[in-house]
């Protein structure tokens, strides 16, 4: 919410006015006016949410279940195997996720600057 309130703020009333006096009804106001204003906003708050989500370890412990192939978490599956002594286990683990993050954040900065482009900014 933080990244989108205040891109929300700075969302041109006029543009919205302008779309609904050509014609445009509310939906279509949203989608081809407001929606690509937000969509970097809204990308970037996911991506950072994912991330915290994704290396959390203290609260999601108590809601896991810890069910082989059901409710098992990465951050549980690297403890487990740190004190199982499988440090190569826990290493590849704790890779794929960081690979996951790093792709995350490199499809995020690619469609930003996709849009920045096709909008000339």
């Amino acid at each position: 919410m933080r990244t989108v309130e205040p891109v929300l703020a700075e969302v041109s009333r006029e543009a919205e006015e302008a779309a609904l006096t050509l014609g445009a009804s509310r939906l279509q106001t949203f989608g081809r006016v407001i929606l690509p204003t937000l969509f970097p906003a809204l990308a970037t708050g996911f991506t950072l949410a994912f991330a915290r989500g994704a290396g959390e370890y203290g609260s999601v412990i108590f809601i896991a279940g810890n069910m082989p192939f059901k409710s098992e978490i990465a951050p549980l599956l690297i403890i487990t195997q740190l004190e199982e002594f499988d440090y190569v286990g826990a290493a590849a683990i704790a890779v794929v996720m960081l690979l996951v993050s790093f792709g995350l954040l490199l499809v995020l900065n690619v469609l930003q600057h996709w849009q920045q482009r096709r909008l000339g900014t």
